[in-house]
């Protein structure tokens, strides 16, 4: 089944169609209504050498006396991110009502650290990326005096770039929410309407029509003249033939070789119960009073009763198709 006989079945199936999708209309306007905003907060954070200064020669060098600064600004800034993204840290956050989401990246090229914070409302990312900024400069300052540097003049600084202004407003959240609910509410109605068609279709009954093929049994129970097709043998009456139950204005077979099909006329033995069951497509079993001819769609079948069908032409070949 393609896109377009789906779309087809949800034509036919409009009485269940239509409320599930209005269903989905109502859901995904409540979802519009309940899932709000993110707010995204950006800081950037340069790293600094220190100034070496006017120094008489044979001086220590600031590099000789803070190893950091001989390893390199985006070394230090590295370790100092992965102290700030450590557990401890988020679970230092959560507790007093910071945003959880956020990242910390270095750049390739210089020791400019950028900070991206996603927060519920603008003041929590805000606050968060301060935070998070005095955090890592903390770190910085920490990881020198470890390694023995406690001279301030010889330490490598951070200097924050922004403002603090930078928080901006996401909608990338609702959009996701909006596209997630819109397309289970078009997968719940297309297989729902699919499976209840499916069920409609195995409890009917032979000959019986569906409730919703009341349009397609007026066109099918119209005169012969009306209906397509050209192997209808002559001298057979339109309203006798009209008698029997022609199912979705399909062609009606009394003659042979349509749709490659041979017709038999059959009459059935005396005492024979009326009735056409498990027929596939392709085959004739008459059974009963009437004559069920199956044509190749599976979903087409004329049911014609056996007195309405005109005598066995005595050129008429039984069995395959000649």
């Amino acid at each position: 089944m393609d896109f377009w006989d789906i779309t087809k079945l949800l034509v036919r199936r409009w009485q269940i169609a239509l409320p599930m999708l209005l269903l989905s209309v109502i859901i995904t306007a409540v979802t519009m209504s309940q899932v709000k905003p993110d707010y995204v907060a950006t800081a950037y954070v340069q790293l600094v050498s220190p100034n070496a200064g006017n120094r008489e020669p044979g001086a220590i060098t600031p590099d000789q006396q803070n190893q950091w600064i001989g390893l390199g600004l985006q070394t230090l800034g590295n370790a100092a991110i992965v102290q700030v993204m450590d557990q401890t840290v988020a679970d230092e956050f959560k507790k007093n009502g910071y945003a959880e989401t956020y990242t910390v990246t270095m750049g390739e090229s210089t020791p400019l650290v950028t900070f991206e914070v996603t927060g519920s409302s603008k003041a929590q990312a805000k606050e968060t990326t301060d935070a998070l900024v005095t955090k890592f400069t903390d770190s910085v300052e920490k990881l020198q005096k470890d390694n023995g540097v406690s001279n301030k003049a010889i330490m490598i600084t951070g200097t924050r770039l922004d403002a603090g202004g930078n928080v901006k407003k996401s909608s990338s959240k609702v959009k996701r929410a909006l596209v997630a609910v819109a397309a289970a509410g078009l997968l719940l109605t297309a297989g729902t309407t699919i499976g209840v068609d499916a069920w409609l279709r195995r409890r009917r009954k032979p000959g019986e029509p569906l409730l919703d093929d009341a349009a397609d049994d007026t066109a099918a129970t119209a005169p012969l003249t009306a209906q397509r097709g050209t192997d209808r043998r002559p001298g057979t009456a339109a309203g006798a033939v009209n008698a029997g139950t022609v199912h979705r204005s399909v062609p009606v077979v009394t003659g042979a070789d349509s749709h490659g099909l041979t017709v038999e006329y059959q009459r059935p033995a005396t005492g024979a119960t009326a009735g056409v069951k498990d027929t596939k497509p392709g085959e004739r079993k008459p059974s009963g009073d009437e004559t069920a001819i199956i044509m190749p769609d599976a979903e087409s079948t004329v049911v014609i009763p056996l007195a309405a069908m005109p005598p066995r032409p005595a050129s008429a070949k039984r069995g395959k198709n000649h």
